[in-house]
């Protein structure tokens, strides 16, 4: 028996500064509808712009279509704006970028249709107070931010997960960010006398922090967020900088298949490229359920796991993604690599 056709929306920015993204998208469907031909009826695209509006008018042309499901819709305003539309019209929606908690919440409160394949924002912290209660439970450590709602509210998370299991940070600051050098930050490190630095902040942020570290001779080692996948600048972050990424931004034995399919048509597999390309799959793999007379779409995508270029993939019923959707990740060499069993082992062993 053949896969149930299914008819998908992709709604993604046609142009401005997130149309790389959206090329992304279109790209990664397009390579595994081109390998998995007959799944897909069609795939219509609508055009993402980032305001309410714009979402409101791509979910009206999703409807027009008589789409299955989209998948898209990158910044949280046209999202949030598109959900009850969509809902209304017992229409699934997958989100690949938006991780604001409160979409979630939302939808449990209002019903809506709603799947976020997209790391939740707050299993970063989750992760990253893990990483720092393994690693730097024996160390002097130092919790400091950009002042962002974003810096901010990572280091707080992360600050009250580890007071909860019994573990103080030294110190705790906010600092200012884009500039060229820290002198003041790193005097006030210096006297804390910590080791270890949690960097709530950009990657440009943390390379003047550790080059202010190594220019006034203060030994530090450094953490951050998913904020440091980021273009290398005019100072490199040192190597044994630890991340909490999200999986796709390094590779693992889950997405070799995905890249492979990317290499073979000349792609690197960056951007948004595996997370629309896991998207895909989960939707292909719903096809083929429906067709031996499973349910419909959405309870399926609500009830099974599914294995994809992200790993394993199982929604809540609040459509939230059960996995974290992070890892940790190592800089080596210049380059981050998720970080091994060895060198996990090795990490724990500075604090001995």
């Amino acid at each position: 028996m053949h896969a149930q056709t299914v008819h998908v929306g992709i709604v993604i920015p046609q142009s401005g500064q997130f149309k790389l993204l959206g090329d992304h998208v279109r790209q990664a469907f397009a390579v595994w509808n081109a390998d998995n031909p007959g799944v897909f009826a069609d795939v219509v695209e609508g055009d993402d712009g980032c305001t309410e509006q714009s979402g409101k008018d791509s979910a009206a042309a999703m409807v027009e279509a008589g789409v299955d499901i989209v998948v898209g819709f990158l910044c949280t305003e046209t999202l949030a704006a598109a959900l009850p539309l969509l809902t209304k019209e017992g229409i699934p929606v997958m989100t690949l970028t938006v991780r604001a908690d409160i979409i979630a919440e939302e939808a449990t409160r209002l019903g809506w249709k709603f799947f976020r394949l997209a790391p939740r924002a707050g299993s970063e912290a989750d992760i990253a107070a893990d990483a720092i209660f393994r690693f730097w439970a024996d160390q002097p450590f130092a919790l400091i931010e950009d002042g962002a709602i974003s810096g901010r509210e990572l280091v707080e998370a992360i600050r009250i997960k580890l007071e909860n299991r019994g573990l103080k940070p030294t110190f705790v600051d906010n600092y200012r960010p884009g500039q060229t050098t820290q002198p003041s930050l790193m005097r006030r490190l210096k006297s804390a006398g910590v080791t270890r630095v949690f960097v709530g902040g950009e990657r440009a942020d943390l390379a003047v922090i550790a080059y202010e570290a190594d220019y006034q001779s203060v030994s530090l080692k450094f953490m951050g967020g998913d904020s440091l996948d980021a273009p290398e600048t005019e100072y490199p972050i040192p190597d044994g900088t630890i991340a909490v990424l999200a999986a796709a931004a390094t590779p693992g034995p889950e997405d070799e298949a995905a890249r492979a399919a990317f290499a073979s048509r000349d792609m690197i597999a960056e951007g948004l490229r595996i997370p629309a390309y896991a998207a895909a799959e989960i939707i292909g793999a719903a096809a083929n359920r429906m067709a031996y007379g499973e349910t419909g779409l959405y309870e399926l995508l609500s009830q099974k796991t599914f294995t994809t270029a992200l790993g394993p993939v199982t929604f809540e019923p609040n459509g939230e993604r059960r996995e974290p959707g992070f890892v940790l990740a190592l800089l080596d060499d210049g380059t981050f690599r998720r970080l091994s069993i060895e060198d996990a082992a090795a990490l724990a062993g500075e604090n001995q």
